[in-house]
């Protein structure tokens, strides 16, 4: 019980540090002690989850770590649905295809959070990466115009 509460509250630490420095990897140890769970056994739970990666032990026993698009999705899948629904839209508006810079449009502190949510769509079988002529290009496959289609035929698409 003390470990879910833990991993929840981690989770919402993490994706908060996310948001202000997604390359980096944070202590978890403050939450640990407070939960009074140990830091290599909840680091343990979380990866088992793909909810963090890059999880660092150090000499004096620290843990930190780095959430994934998982993670952020169990504690807000809110957040993450409406990424991928915006990139998976701009890409089908685009025309299937579009350069990664051309996705990134925000500002280049964006660019490790759109990675991530790019490497989340390609897992899941919506996109493809491509590098041809060194220029990252990310094309929307039939899984992904299908997710499209649902996702904006409302509720017709639901009866369909």
């Amino acid at each position: 019980m003390n470990l879910e509460k833990a991993a929840r509250n981690t989770l919402r630490y993490l994706f908060s540090e996310y948001k202000k420095g997604p390359s980096v990897l944070y202590p978890i140890n403050e939450i640990c002690r407070k939960y009074n769970v140990d830091p290599v056994e909840l680091s343990n739970y979380l990866l088992e989850r793909s909810w963090i990666r890059e999880c660092w032990t150090y000499s004096n026993s620290s843990v930190a770590c780095r959430i994934t698009i998982k993670g952020i999705e169990a504690i807000d899948p809110v957040y993450v649905r409406d990424r991928l629904d915006r990139i998976i839209g701009g890409l089908a508006d685009a025309g299937q295809s579009k350069a990664l810079i051309e996705i990134l449009e925000y500002d280049l502190k964006d660019f490790p959070i759109a990675l991530d949510l790019i490497n989340q769509l390609e897992s899941m079988g919506f996109v493809k990466i491509h590098n041809p002529n060194h220029v990252i290009t990310i094309e929307l496959t039939e899984s992904g115009l299908r997710h499209n289609e649902r996702r904006k035929g409302g509720l017709f698409a639901l009866t369909a």
